[in-house]
Parts: C-alpha cells; structure tokens; sequence
C-alpha cells in the first residue's frame, strides 16, 4: 500500500514536473507581451516594445527570450536589441523578485542625443528604477553605442562591444569589462560606478587601453547624471614607446596627469604634467587646456616649461661617421597629432636641448582648423643670438609630416652659428659678422625646403633656394645668387659654407647633391670672379659641373663643364668649355700656373701666347689610366689645335708616354710672329695663312723625336730632329733646320739685325740648340733665286746678349737687298716726293739685343738684276747701336768702287744717321752715268752724311766734300762746226728761224766737243750736289758753266756755254759777242735733259730785217687810218638829216592827231542832241597814223637807202571804218 502512494506521488511528481517543462511550451506567451512591455516600461521609464517572439520556460531554471526590442519611441528608439537571453533564480522569481542570474543582450544598441542646448536625452528615465531588477552576471555581443550631438550634426559610434556587465540596480553599482570598437581601433574597457547618491552623483573609474599601440587612458572621479552629465576627476594617458630594436632606442612612456571637469559643453585640464618620457624624470611640461564642445567645438592649450631636452645619443657612436645632427633631426621630427577641431597652442619653454645646440626661449603660437596647424609665430634663439622667426602651416597627411611657412633668422654672430656644422678656424672671417636670412621653408617626411629665400651678409641681399633630402635619398640641392661680394665677405661667405673637402660629416649627409651658384662678383682663391656661374653635382665618387663659368677670373674665363673625382692628393680631372685667357701676366693665369706647377720657363713661354680664346676637353682614355687634352681656338690672331695623348692621368702626366699633335693658323702672321716675341718682319710674304704643325712624341725622362715647322704659301721654316729638358725644364736639340723664304728679312731679325731685309731664300743646315744659351748652324746650303750660297752661323751668348758670327759665301749679291738689310725694309717704302723712299729707318725703337760680324763673298753685284759689280767682298757688322757695311769692295767699269757706310744710331729716337766714305778709281763714266752723254775715265773721292727719320730726309739733309778728275773727256752733239753752217744760209732775211735752228742742230750733232782732261770739285749741302764754276778748254771752243744735282729727286739742273776761239764771218752775220750756244741741263740722273738755246744767235741775224719790215707796215697802216676817217664824217652828217626829218614828221602826226580829238569831241557833243534820221551824210574818219617814239624813228632813218633819197617815212596805210 505505501509502494502504492509512493508510486501515485511519484506519478503526480513526474506529472507535476513533466508539466512545468512541457506546459509552457504549449503556452502562447505572446498574449503577455503587453505586461511585459509594462513591466519594462516601467523600469525603463519609457516605452519599451517587444516585437519579435516571446519564450519562456521555467525549469529548470526560469528562462526569458525574446527579439527585437525596442526602447523608445518606435521612430526614434533610445536603444535596440536584437535578441535577449535571461535565466532567473527560480525562488525569487517564484516570489516575484527578478534576480537575473545570466542575461545575454545580442546586437544591442544604444542611442544618446546630446541637442542643440547641449542636453543629454536618452529616451530613458533611471530615476525611479529600484531594486527589483539585477544583473548578477550579463554578457553582451557585438553591441553598439551612438552618441549623436546635434549641434555639430555627428555621430559618434562604438561598434563591436563585446564583454560581461554586472548590475546590482540600475542606480548602481555597475561595473564593466570588454572590448569594443572606436574608429579604426580596437579598446580594451573597464568601467566601475558606485551607486549613485540622492543628487545622481556617483564614483566612477575608467580603464582604456589601446589593443595595439598599448596606450592607456585612466580616468576617476565623481560623475552626475542626468540631463546635463558632468565628470569631476583626475585623467592619465599613457602612451608606450615603439619596440626598442637596440638599447639606445629604449625610451620611457610618455605620460600625462592632470585634473579633468568635463560636461557636455566644455572639457577643462587644469594643472596638468607631461613627461615625454618617464626615464627622464626632470624632463616636464606643464599647462592647461580647455576644450569647448557642441556646434563650435574649439580648444585652448597652454604649455610651459624650464629646459627640455631631447634623449642623447648612443654613448658609443664616433660623431665623424654621423650626418650632421640638424639633418638627423629632421628625420625624426614626427608628424604632429591635429585634433578634429578648432583650436589654439600656445608653447613656453626656457630651453630646448637639441643634442648638439640649444635652442632658447622658444615661444610658439599656433591654431588649426582641424585639418592643419596654422603657427602664428614661433620665436626662438639659437646659437650666435641668432633669433629665428617661423609662422606658416603644419600638417599630418597619413601620418607624414608638412610644413610650410616663412622664416627670418637675425643672427648677431655668424661665427657662432656656422659651428653648428662645421669647425671655426683660428682666425674666423666670421667672429661678430651679423647676418639674416629670410625665406620660404617646406618640410616633409623626407625632405626640407627653403625657396625664394634671401641672404643679407654686408649690406647686401643674395639669393639662395636650398633643398636637404634626409630620408631614402639624402642630398643636398642647393641655388645662391650672390651679389657683388669683395674678398672679406667672400672669405665670409665660404666660412659660411659646410667644409666638405675636410668634414667626413659632409658626404655623410649628402652622399649626392648639386649647387647653383651665380655671383656677380666673388673672391675665389684670392682673385675676384666676375659673373661667376657654378653648376655640379656631386657623388661619394665625383663632382660634376654641368656648369662653370666665369667672364675674369683674375683675366682668365671659363665656360664649361668638369668633372672631378679621385682626392685632393692624386686627383683625377676631366672638363671640356670655353679657356680665355685675356693677357699674359693675370694673376688668375699665375694662380693656374701655381696649381699645376708649372716651370718658371714654361710659364714665360706661354705668357708670348696670350691673349688666348680655347676650346679645351680633357677626357679620360679609351683604353687605360691615360687622358687626352685637346684644345682648338684662337691665340691672337690665329687658330690653335692642340692634342696631347698621355699615357698616364694628368696629374702623372710626366711619368708615362707623351704624344704631341699641335697646328696653328693664322691669317695675318706677322701679328701671330709678334705675339710670340718677334721684333722683326714676318718670316713670310704673301696674303695667305700661315700653318704651323708639331708633330712630337717620347717621354720627359728619355727626350722627345718630332717634327716643329712654320708655313705659308709653300714658304717654311722647320726643323726635325731630338730634343729634351734638362731638369730646369730648359729645352735643348739636335737635328737639321729647313728653310724657304720670299724674303728673308725674318732671318736677319732672328740673328737681331731688326730692319734689315734679305733676298728670298731656300736653304738647309745642320742645327744644334740649347734654349737661351746657343745656336750653331753648319753646312749650310741654300739657294736664292738662281744665286747660290754657303756658309756656317753660330750664336753664343756673351754676357746678357747673344753674339752671332759666321761667313757666307754666295754667288751674287744685290744692292737693292744690301741696301734693304742695312737701312731695313720698311725704309724702301716708296716716296711721296722724289725718288728716295719715306719709309722709316727707325723700325726698331729699342736697342737692338745681339751683336754680331758676318763676312759675305760674292761673285758679282747686281741692280735689279743686272750686273753692276763684279767680285765683291764686304763685312757686316751690327751691335745695339749701329749697323756697319764695312770694307766694300766691287770692281766697277774696269776699275774699283770701295765704300765704309755707317747705319747710327739705334734707340728710342726715330731719326737715323747715314754717314759714309767712299772712292773710285779708274772707273768709266759709262759704267757710272751712261744716260748723260759723257766719255772719259772718273778718278775722284768723298764723304757725306745726313740724319733723318727716313732716307729721303736723310738725302734732304746730306752735306759732304770731294773732287774729281776725268781724262779724255767728251761731250756728245757738241761740234764746233755749227759756226760755219750758220755763215753759208742763203737769204736769212727770209728763212723762218725754225729753218736755221734746223740747220745749227745738224751741224751740232756732226761731232763732239772734246777736251784732254776735265777737273773739278763739288759739296753737298742740303741734300744738293753743286759742281760749280767749271772751266774746260776744248782743241776748238771752250764750255763753262756749272751743275747741281738734287738728291732728293735726282733731278739735274745747270747750263753750260759753248763759245769759239777764234772765227770770223764775211758778212758780219756771226760775230764773237753774238756766238754764244747755250746748253741747258735738267731731268733727271736716270733720265737726263739737255736743251740747247739756239734762239740768241738766229735772233742777231735777222734783227735787220725785222727793222725794214716793221718801217713798211707802219706807212701802210697810216694811209688807211686816213681813208677811214673820211668814210666816218660821211656817214655822219647823213645820220643827223634822218634825225632831223623824222622829228618834223612827228610833229605833223601830234597836230594831225590833236585836230581830230578836237573834232571827235564836237561830235559826240552833237549826237547827244536829237537829230533826223539820215539828215546827215556819212564821213569817212581820217586816216590813223602810227604814234613812233625817237628810237624808233632814229632807226628808221639808219636803215634809208640812201642820205640823197627822200627823206619821206613809210607809213601803212589803214583803211577808214565803213
């Protein structure tokens, strides 16, 4: 029996419970779906709607589930959840107490609206929530919270909140653990609450920590709910470093501590502490900040502070293997944080420790718009009281760092300054040199910029445009435009300048880079640079100028590129532009000549060929170490080609193989000549170019081989042979020397005769040379013309000048040339008057700089190639003052012509004086003057001189003494027998004097007029040859008179008078008073006149007979003046009665025409009465004479036939009007 009540109570048991699981499965629980929205309403204090399904069991523990709940308005719901799980403790809930052991919230969402007052409204009122409800322990999944503030129209979302939530009461306390997303971040929560006192205040903390970069915020403090939150407490944040790769990077967090109010309309940090690193605990920044929130949000940060330091650098780094430190700053300033909000930074600190300088008294002031700082100002000291101005922008682009603004540095000490990167010297041309800098600055993550800048150093401003590359490309780009800088402020701006050739910091920050440098005027090395133009780039290996150019240098100009790499020690060089160089002696040249160190003699050697405007390129080999150099322009006048092959780079270029390919042309090469030296006339004639060529090869160690010769129109000078450098780089050879010439007189200027001209020549010789110190040429063989020479010349140097002598033997020799290379060429130059040349004598002004004797031998002597002269031997001898022509000697018209002429006196004066002795023995005059007419031997001596700046003034002003004798004299054309032909003229009355000129001049020319001997004597004064008062006795006659000769134009002039002894003349026509035959002498010596004047003798013989024929003219001439007087008195009286006529005529016509203006006057007056018609016959008017004046009338009467004809006038007769 009581199995069986076991058993029914068991049954009922199982029933009982059977129904509680099954029972509510069965049940609708929707239709409870209104309490529960009350019951939660009520809680809620809003309304809340279930609008998914409802579930609900009770065992084995109660079990609530339902979907989509809405708290709120529909429309505008306060919170959301899509799915809620809750189980209950099954007692209390029995007892109607909803303790939730475990409440699961899937995807709920909770909206707070901050409105345009800055209210909070959550569409939820916890106020009268009591304690019926907790939460023991609720999860929450991919939960959300919005805040949306309607005054700046945002939202402000946490996604993805996940985490464990316990409530005791909606009053609190609460606390929260989990996770949840903001942004583009995950966070780590915590939040615990107290409960909330009487006026909603509670105690809360918070808890954030960045899952990734492990930053924490801590907040603690009071908080009141309600419509308007407020939070009252302390905040810390706290940021990590970034992982440490090595111990020098381990840094400390940074923190910052303050005391926090925050509402919905403000957020206020007062008082608060940042520490950029814990592990320096002295390293403080202090400050307030106050953030304004809602429709304009805007905030306002003040930060102050003593000395604040950046960390140091690894004890163990070697600073020369570092870039410089402002470089690797800027490589590690980091992007700003920029708030999304409007606000204001303002920065105070005493000092900031930049590692390797201070900067001091910085005062930043900064807003921004949320997008970018705007830094108002930002003012700071750096070293040398530099004070550094910056206002611009800032900004973070993905975490990249911008800035962009103008800075202005006044800096009172440069000197200070510029040890930021590089050493002062010990005499620093900068110590108390103020200066300023002002410009555009950029910078980026990887690159600082500074444009449109400028520089004012000395009273002038200069341009600078300069960029530093710090990140995976370091360089350094920098543009200078440089004003007119004198040697100090050049000194100051290289001082100014990184030292790159001697700081390794140098190539360590800018491995590569490039500069612009353009400057007006700039000392370089010493020298100013005028319009200087520097372009390069640079590498670890080299530095290339893609520019340099520089209008003088210290008279040197450059326009092109180089390219320099290797070291200071052993470099290694390659260019190519434009090399003028204006004139020898530059100090730019001088200081090149230093550089290069160049020989004392080489240096002299190219001074004579500058000016000099060259093309040069010298690059490196095809093959091998070597260079080649090449350079082609213009020295002077001429053009130059040059190309040097060197077998080892140019700065070794002594120690390997040379090759030497050199040309020169010019155009006019007197002035190529000249430039190099030459005093003298040009070695070649001719309108054509002169070449020259070296052709040279060896080793400066072993001597060269090679070929140097000069050229013009098949015209040369050269030499082929060995040469070499002793160890003063004097040079010295042997070898053979070939010359052809037109004109010779380069080669007299050469050995030092300067003026004097040579024939043209072709010759060869042996040479021998040492540079400066002597010269022998041997076995010389040439050829000028057709005359042929030989001989030796060798030169020594005797003190300071060189001494040349030798012996020439030659086929002939022509006066003309022996004149031109005593007196010079340019002394033949013709002549404006006369027939001696105006050229100077004086082509040399200085004294001449060799001495020398030269005897010449000669076959026969020639003028303008006839032979004039047969053997001839002369000396030629010169020193600084003269040139001789000394012991001449020539046979001449079978007899001997000697001669001493002296050239004096070489200097600074133009004028010359030409003084000489001279005679001549048994020499026919034929040979002397075969123009003149004259036979006879010429015996005679004389000494002239003169002084004049040409030879014509020289002969102008000759003066000099001698005499003469000449045996066997004879005049040609002077017979004696002119006397009788004259006598034996029939009817000389009658015989035109032409006629017996005619005859007189025959018989003249039957014979001569001959003398045994003809002495004289003669001077010269002014240039004039007098031989006066010569008397010679002929066998029949005598001749007197006298001769002058002009030198100046050779032009003869005199008269000389041939009279007979004795002869007598039958009819008297030829007396001895009346016999006189004048001879007149003019023209010239080459060209001579003689006139004869046989007009006085034809003259005494006709006399008479003029006289008879004149006395019968004159009766002629008186009878016919008579007969024409007669004639006169005829014509008139004819004359005066035609006068007299026409008068009376006039006066008839005067009355005839006053009676009928009577009459036409009274017969107007009787047409004006009335008269019958036709009463009255017509009358025929009278007739109308002419009116003649009286010199018509008078030339009427002249042209009468005759004075006996009527005198009646003939009048026209006009006929009366009808």
């Amino acid at each position: 029996m009581l199995n069986r009540i076991y058993i029914v109570v068991g049954i009922f048991a199982i029933v009982v419970l059977g129904s509680a699981f099954i029972l509510p499965r069965f049940i609708h629980w929707a239709d409870y779906r209104d309490r529960m929205e009350v019951l939660a309403s009520q809680v809620l204090g809003t309304d809340v709607s279930i609008r998914g399904d409802i579930a609900f069991s009770l065992l084995p523990t109660p079990r609530l589930e339902f979907d989509d709940v809405v708290v709120g308005p529909a429309t505008d719901p306060a919170a959301t959840v899509r799915r809620v799980e809750a189980e209950f403790a099954l007692m209390d809930f029995l007892r109607d107490i909803y303790n939730a052991t475990s409440v699961s919230l899937i995807g709920p969402v909770v909206d707070f609206t901050i409105d345009e007052n800055g209210l909070l409204a959550s569409g939820v009122d916890m106020s009268n929530a009591g304690t019926g409800v907790a939460l023991g322990h609720a999860s929450i999944t991919d939960g959300s919270v919005r805040l949306n503030d309607v005054r700046s129209h945002e939202t402000f979302t946490v996604s993805n909140l996940s985490g464990d939530l316990r409530l005791s009461s909606f009053g609190g306390p609460f606390q929260f653990q989990g996770n949840a997303d903001y942004a583009d971040g995950r966070y780590e929560l915590r939040l615990n609450s107290g409960a909330s006192d009487a006026q909603g205040a509670a105690r809360v903390s918070a808890f954030v920590r960045d899952l990734v970069t492990n930053t924490v915020f801590n907040a603690d403090g009071s908080f009141e709910s309600g419509l308007a939150p407020k939070f009252d407490g302390t905040l810390t944040y706290r940021q990590p470093p970034q992982l440490a790769t090595a111990a020098k990077d381990i840094t400390g967090d940074l923190v910052l501590e303050t005391k926090i109010t925050a509402s919905t309309d403000r957020v206020s940090l007062t008082g608060f502490t940042l520490s950029p690193d814990q592990n320096r605990s002295g390293m403080r920044l202090t400050g307030t900040a106050n953030v304004q929130l809602g429709e304009t949000r805007f905030f306002d940060i003040m930060v102050s502070g003593g000395v604040f330091s950046l960390p140091p650098r690894d004890a163990s780094e070697v600073a020369a293997e570092q870039a410089y430190e402002f470089v690797r700053l800027l490589g590690e300033i980091p992007a700003p944080p920029i708030p999304k909000m409007a606000g204001k930074l303002e920065i105070d600190l005493a000092e900031v420790g930049m590692r390797g300088f201070s900067l001091r008294n910085l005062r930043v002031e900064a807003t921004t718009d949320g997008d970018s700082w705007t830094i108002a100002q930002a003012i700071g000291l750096l070293p040398g009281q530099t004070e550094t101005r910056f206002s611009g922008k800032v900004t973070n682009a993905g975490g990249s760092l911008g800035v962009m603004g103008d800075i202005v540095m006044r800096a009172q000490r440069l000197d200070a300054l510029a040890a930021l990167w590089r050493k002062p010297s010990d005499d620093n041309p900068l110590f108390g040199v103020p200066g300023e800098l002002h410009g555009r600055v950029r910078l980026g993550s990887d690159a600082f910029g500074l444009s449109n800048a400028w520089i004012a150093l000395g009273g002038q401003d200069h341009g600078l445009d300069l960029r530093i590359g710090f990140g995976a490309e370091p360089r350094l780009d920098t543009v200078l435009r440089l004003g007119d800088l004198d040697a100090p402020l050049s000194e100051a701006l290289f001082a100014l300048a990184p030292n790159a050739s001697l700081d390794s910091n140098f190539l360590i920050s800018f491995p590569d880079g490039s500069f612009s440098v353009q400057a007006q005027a700039l000392d370089v090395l010493g020298l100013p640079a005028q319009n200087l133009v520097g372009e390069a780039q640079w590498s670890r290996d080299a530095i290339r100028f893609s520019r340099l150019s520089v209008d003088d240098w210290g008279g040197v100009g450059f326009n092109g590129t180089v390219r320099l790499s290797g070291s200071l020690l052993d470099p290694n060089v390659t260019l190519s532009g434009g090399l003028n160089l204006k004139e020898a002696g530059a100090p730019g040249l001088t200081a090149l000549y230093e550089m290069a160190n160049v020989p004392f003699d080489w240096q002299q050697a190219i001074d004579l060929a500058m000016p000099a405007d060259l093309q040069i390129v010298l690059a490196d080999a095809e093959q091998g170490s070597g260079q080649t150099i090449t350079a082609n322009g213009s020295i002077a006048e001429a053009a130059l080609d040059v190309r040097v092959e060197s077998e080892r780079p140019i700065s070794h270029m002594g120690e390997g193989q040379l090759s030497v390919v050199a040309s020169i042309e010019a155009q006019d090469s007197l002035a190529l000549l000249e430039q190099f030296g030459w005093t003298g006339p040009s070695l070649f004639t001719g309108d054509e170019a002169m070449v020259g060529s070296a052709f040279v090869d060896g080793t400066l160690a072993d001597g060269f081989t090679g070929r140097l010769s000069l050229g013009q129109d098949g015209q040369v000078v050269a030499f082929y042979g060995d040469f070499d450098f002793d160890d003063g780089a004097v040079l010295s050879g042997t070898g053979t020397a070939d010359v052809i010439l037109r004109d010779g007189s380069g080669l007299a200027a050469w050995v030092g005769v300067s003026g004097a001209q040579l024939p043209p020549v072709e010759a060869s010789a042996s040479m021998e040379f040492v540079a400066g110190r002597s010269l022998a040429l041997s076995e010389i063989t040439g050829a000028s013309g057709d005359t042929r020479f030989s001989g030796d010349v060798s030169m020594q140097m005797i003190g300071q000048l060189p001494g040349f002598g030798g012996t020439i033997t030659t086929d002939r020799v022509d006066t003309t040339a022996l004149a031109a290379f005593l007196f010079g060429g340019e002394a033949l130059i013709g002549a404006a008057e006369g027939v001696w040349p105006e050229g100077p004598l004086a082509t040399a002004h200085a004294p001449r700089q060799t001495r020398g004797n030269v005897e010449v031998i000669a076959r026969e002597l020639s003028l303008d190639g006839r032979t004039i002269g047969g053997d001839t031997s002369f000396m030629f001898l010169w020193d600084q003052q003269s040139a001789t022509l000394g012991r001449f000697e020539t046979a001449l018209g079978g007899g001997k012509l000697s001669l001493n002429l002296v050239n004096c006196c070489a200097g600074a004066l133009s004028e010359r004086t030409i003084s000489g002795r001279g005679t001549m023995t048994g020499v026919t005059i034929a040979a002397v003057a075969p123009e003149l007419g004259l036979s006879g031997i010429l015996d005679g001596s004389g000494q002239f001189e003169g002084a004049g700046q040409s030879l014509a003034e020289v002969v102008r002003s000759l003066s000099g003494e001698g005499n003469f004798a000449i045996q066997e004299f004879g005049v040609a054309g002077h017979s004696t027998a002119v006397y009788p032909a004259l006598v034996n003229v029939d009817d000389v009355l009658n015989t035109p004097p032409e006629v017996l000129e005619t005859v007189m001049r025959a018989a003249l020319e039957e014979g001569k007029f001959g003398a045994p001997v003809a002495p004289g004597a003669f001077t010269i004064a002014g240039g004039t040859v007098r031989v006066g008062n010569m008397f010679i006795d002929g066998q029949a006659a005598t001749l007197s008179g006298s001769l002058q000769l002009a030198l100046n134009d050779m032009g003869v002039s005199g008269s000389f008078v041939m009279m007979p002894k004795a002869f007598e003349d039958p009819r008297g026509l030829v007396e001895l008073d009346n016999a006189r035959i004048l001879t007149r002498l003019g023209g010239t010596v080459s060209a001579p006149e003689a006139t004869l004047d046989l007009s006085e003798i034809s003259a005494a013989v006709q006399v008479r007979a003029n006289e008879i024929e004149l006395d019968r003219l004159d009766a002629l001439r008186l009878e016919d003046e008579a007969r024409q007087r007669a004639a006169a008195e005829d014509r008139n009286r004819r004359i005066e009665e035609q006068r007299r006529l026409a008068a009376e005529e006039a006066a008839r016509i005067a009355a005839e025409e006053e009676a009928a203006r009577l009459a036409a006057g009274e017969e107007a007056a009787r047409a004006a009465e009335p008269v019958p018609p036709f009463s009255q016959p017509l009358v025929a008017p009278e007739p109308i004479l002419p009116n003649f004046d009286q010199q018509t009338i008078e030339m009427l009467i002249q042209s009468a036939p005759d004075a006996s004809q009527s005198p009646t006038l003939f009048a026209p007769t006009i006929r009366p009007l009808p």
